[in-house]
């Protein structure tokens, strides 16, 4: 299979070396391949442009999804990356792509230079209930997902990003969730 992982810092594996994120680490097993389609810093707009340009164009099995938070940091809203979440959904279906929504951990702190641009007090609960919302969205319209949540408990100094073994832990999540039960793991 093809699983192609479109996302932002969190998947491109901001502050480790590259073959110690989540997404090569999944692809040193050898069965599937694995793209790794995270760009740091993006924002769910860059992303639905890069499904349609990047990933689509690939004709993977599957298309992981896991932004939204930089759209918040930036706006203090969480409007666009709902929006841009669903048309990802419509996008992979219309397309024949079976889409996963990746759930992400809730950051401990702001760094540089997101400090500059929100108010952790004001941003951080927006972050919460970004999370929520897409586990009530994903039970909802019966989407497969992947929820990274323990990885929040390995990151690295600035609060927002997972250390090495925070890496290995988002793989780990990967190998036991039920959705991936299909994928030769």
């Amino acid at each position: 299979m093809k699983i192609y992982c479109l996302g932002d810092s969190l998947t491109a594996g901001y502050g480790v070396a590259p073959h110690k994120n989540w997404v090569s680490l999944l692809g040193s097993r050898g069965k599937n391949l694995w793209i790794n389609g995270g760009i740091s810093g993006d924002t769910s707009p860059g992303l639905l442009a890069r499904l349609q340009t990047a990933a689509i164009p690939q004709k993977p099995d599957m298309v992981i999804w896991m932004g939204g938070f930089n759209d918040i940091l930036l706006t203090g809203s969480a409007d666009l990356a709902k929006a841009c979440v669903m048309a990802f959904v419509n996008h992979c279906a219309a397309a024949g792509i079976r889409p996963v929504i990746g759930i992400p951990f809730l950051l401990q702190s702001v760094a540089e230079p997101w400090c500059r641009l929100c108010d952790w007090k004001t941003c951080r609960p927006v972050l919460e209930d970004y999370v929520l919302w897409l586990r009530r969205f994903c039970e909802a319209a019966r989407l497969r997902c992947v929820d990274f949540r323990e990885a929040g408990a390995h990151l690295l100094p600035d609060g927002m990003h997972p250390t090495e073994e925070g890496h290995r832990v988002m793989a780990e999540a990967v190998i036991r969730c039920p959705c991936f039960r299909e994928v030769s793991l």
